[in-house]
């Protein structure tokens, strides 16, 4: 059979016709276009040039007048010490106050000894250091390879110190040395500083008392913005470059990007190719990523620094080439002509094309069982079909090797969650097992509100598993301190030992006064039965705050009362409570407001260390998600008091909220993951199993009419793990039914739905699950005519 490409049939006809007429008139007309802007450019980039040599003229006896100004300086004469408050400190602040573009000032005297004060808002990062916030000054001294930071304020108010060893000998440093040999202000060649890392040039000039050098570090950045000012358009950069082809300031390190002023880039290699070759100040024509450029370089007062230009000459000719749209005008009219011929043969070619777009539909709809071979004549075509089958048998086993290795993910999750605590048990694992029954029953139901509900694809019924699978995901954030909490003083450890020490510090002071009265010659008798009273009395106000301690139902009002007047009880602190902590506890005390020693305090105590602050937390973003459960306004407050007066259970609200916003977490979580889009749901289903059919659920307060189905599911099947669990420390395991009952409750309150609980019924899942999870001891009887 004969046969033939595609190029022979459209490509040669096409090009034939018009190519090459086309081609003839718009290259004609691109060189002499691409000759005049040539000129043009040439007389911009010679202006461009004189602007920044003037400029760099300018500010070096800028730089220059600073230093020699302060020859005769006597502030500079001070012997350099630790004390960071040197007589020159104002002065120096002056200086970095009116000098843009200076980083730091520092001044070395004959013993070596070093003073630097740096601008921080010249400086992006400075030797790794943890700069405290409000930082405005550093002051950086060196004595003795031990390099002393000290850290103030606008107003020169010390934030912190910082000591580190460290090797620096500035009386080995070229500038250093190149002040005391030249008897006049020098500069160093541009380099790239150690600290803060950007490129910049140091000027330094030896002062009247010999042996005293005073430098200044002056970055590049003002430079770069003054080259972006020079800019013939947005494809023109304007740098400077050195000897070795690096760039050391430029116009693209303009426009607030600090991070690539910090790295030094090679100039294009065809202009460095060109500047080897000594091809100064022509224009220089050269190609980069297939994008053409016309440069041009010149050296800075016979030094070894270079200015340099480049722009884009496609942009350039941009303006140049609109009379080209006549001809182009042409090659349509000539390509309009051209059309019924190109239509007969672009027909040979449609027929094979639809049937490859309908083969592929079925790629783009993962039917890849169903892709077959598109028979044509043409060799391109047949190649492509043949290709296209077998990628599509390829897809499909990586397809299916993907979806095993995400389910193998995903269970491993789940398992790792229940594992993380015995208060979960096997929760993640048994939910997926009630929530696939009642979908796949829901879905062969016809009736209700079950009528159009089908879940039957298997890409469906897969994003419902994955929900199920992952619907409590956001508890790997929930401490397990928190979620494990059986007692009311319970943080990493069970609090009552530490208020039970107070209490032996208060009987053996009870003992001691006893002792003290017997050595007064007071009573015996009398001092006796005071002591055994107060003892009386410890013992059993312990006992009551242990009792509370064990959380239950319902605390009154009365023992919230008796708490608080135990509380009231002093004793007395001999010991700093600061020492010994770590920096995280440290930041609790208020170091300003630390008494002297020994100090009276509360049996008991609601303090400021036990509030841990909120913070990061943004509540524009949590509003615009869309969650409206209330947040504390602390992270945890771990206040004794507080504690002990929780009413129910063992939980704050701020401990209640951090286990609620499981939820929160599950959701954001799933959120960033990008499922495909017949996953898209996962999210929903999964992130929902806490709301309500009328808006008191949380974390979104939605309604019924807000829930899907598979959400309303997932909801039922939660609870219903959990009432039937066995495997919890904290709760006796219910019969099926006592859970059957309490569900059937909840549906009352309206926190489930009636549908789904009447087909968890009536088909019988309770038993079926019953009999696969539950204790034989727990199953029994349940007369399901009572709720349905």
């Amino acid at each position: 059979m004969f046969k033939y490409n595609i190029k022979t049939n459209v490509l040669t006809i096409f090009l034939l016709l018009i190519g090459f007429v086309s081609a003839s008139l718009l290259f004609t007309q691109y060189y002499f276009n691409t000759k005049l802007a040539t000129n043009a450019t040439d007389k911009t980039f010679k202006q461009i040039t004189k602007n920044v040599i003037d400029y760099e003229a300018k500010d070096y006896n800028r730089i220059n007048n600073i230093l020699t100004s302060n020859e005769m300086n006597k502030n500079l004469d001070y012997p350099i010490s630790l004390d960071y408050r040197h007589p020159a400190l104002h002065d120096l602040t002056q200086i970095l106050k009116i000098s843009e573009g200076v980083s730091s000032i520092y001044f070395t005297q004959a013993n070596g000894y070093f003073y630097k004060l740096v601008n921080k808002d010249e400086s992006p990062s400075l030797d790794n250091l943890k700069i405290p916030e409000h930082t405005k000054w550093m002051t950086i001294i060196s004595i003795n390879n031990t390099m002393h930071y000290t850290f103030l304020d606008h107003n020169l108010i010390l934030l912190s110190t910082i000591s580190k060893d460290k090797e620096f000998n500035p009386l080995t440093r070229p500038w250093y040395i190149d002040a005391i040999n030249s008897g006049q202000p020098i500069r160093t060649e541009p380099y790239r500083f150690y600290n803060p890392p950007i490129m910049g040039i140091t000027y330094a000039y030896e002062l009247n008392t010999k042996g005293t050098v005073l430098a200044i570090d002056y970055t590049l950045t003002k430079l770069n913005q003054i080259l972006s000012l020079q800019k013939y358009d947005d494809s023109t950069e304007v740098f400077l470059f050195n000897k070795k082809g690096e760039k050391i300031a430029s116009s693209d390190y303009h426009s607030n990007n600090k991070i690539k002023a910090q790295i030094i880039y090679n100039i294009d290699k065809g202009l460095f190719d060109a500047y080897k070759a000594d091809k100064n100040s022509d224009i220089i024509k050269y190609s980069l990523k297939d994008v053409n450029y016309l440069s041009v370089y010149k050296n800075i007062s016979n030094s070894n620094i270079n200015i340099g230009i480049k722009l884009d000459s496609d942009i350039l000719l941009a303006p140049y080439n609109q009379n080209l749209e006549y001809l182009l005008l042409l090659s349509m009219f000539i390509l309009i002509i051209s059309i019924p011929i190109i239509l007969f043969f672009t027909n040979i070619i449609v027929e094979p094309i639809s049937k490859l777009i309908a083969e592929n539909e079925k790629v783009k709809n993962r039917d890849f069982h169903n892709v077959k071979n598109v028979n044509t004549n043409i060799t391109e075509f047949r190649a492509l079909s043949k290709s296209l089958v077998n990628m599509s048998k390829s897809i499909d086993e990586y397809q299916d090797a993907q979806e095993e290795l995400l389910d193998s993910i995903i269970k491993i999750i789940a398992e790792a969650i229940d594992a993380k605590s015995p208060y979960t048990g096997a929760h993640c694992n048994r939910v997926p097992q009630i929530a696939q029954m009642l979908v796949e029953k829901a879905s062969l139901s016809n009736s209700g509100v079950f009528k159009d509900f089908k879940l039957e694809s298997e890409d469906e019924l897969r994003e419902f598993e994955i929900a199920a699978w992952l619907h409590d995901c956001g508890k790997v954030t929930t401490p397990e301190y928190v979620v494990d909490k059986s007692t009311k003083l319970e943080t990493i450890n069970n609090r009552i030992h530490e208020i039970r020490t107070r209490f032996e510090v208060l009987w053996r002071d009870a003992h001691i006064t006893y002792l003290e009265a017997k050595l007064n010659a007071q009573d015996d008798q009398t001092s006796l039965g005071a002591l055994n009273a107060a003892q009386e009395k410890l013992v059993d106000d312990f006992k009551f705050i242990a009792s509370v301690n064990i959380g239950g139902e319902f605390m009154s009002q009365e023992k919230q009362n008796r708490v608080k007047e135990i509380a009231n009880i002093e004793w007395l602190r001999n010991f700093d409570e600061t020492l010994g902590l770590g920096a995280t506890e440290i930041r609790l005390y208020d170091s300003d407001n630390i008494q002297s020693l020994p100090v009276t305090e509360n049996l008991l105590s609601d303090k400021k260390k036990h509030l841990i602050k909120r913070e990061y937390f943004d509540h524009e973003t949590y509003e615009k998600d869309g969650f409206t459960e209330a947040v504390p306004k602390y992270l945890y407050n771990y206040g004794e008091v507080y504690n002990l007066c929780i009413e129910k259970g063992t939980l704050t609200s701020e401990e209640r909220y951090k286990i609620n916003e499981h939820v929160i977490q599950t959701i954001k979580m799933l959120e960033k993951i990008p499922f495909p889009s017949h996953m898209k749901n996962v999210p929903e289903y999964a992130g929902t199993h806490h709301e309500t059919l009328i808006g008191t659920g949380y974390p979104r307060k939605l309604t019924k009419d807000e829930l899907s189905i598979p959400a309303r599911i997932m909801a039922i099947a939660d609870v219903f793990e959990a009432l039937t669990a066995s495997d919890r420390p904290y709760k006796k395991a219910k019969t099926l039914s006592e859970s059957v009952k309490i569900l059937s409750f909840m549906v009352k309150d309206q926190h489930l739905d009636a549908d789904i609980f009447k087909l968890f019924l009536v088909n019988d899942l309770h038993n079926i699950y019953a009999k696969k999870y539950l204790k034989p001891e727990q199953i029994d009887e349940v007369n399901i005519e009572e709720y349905i």
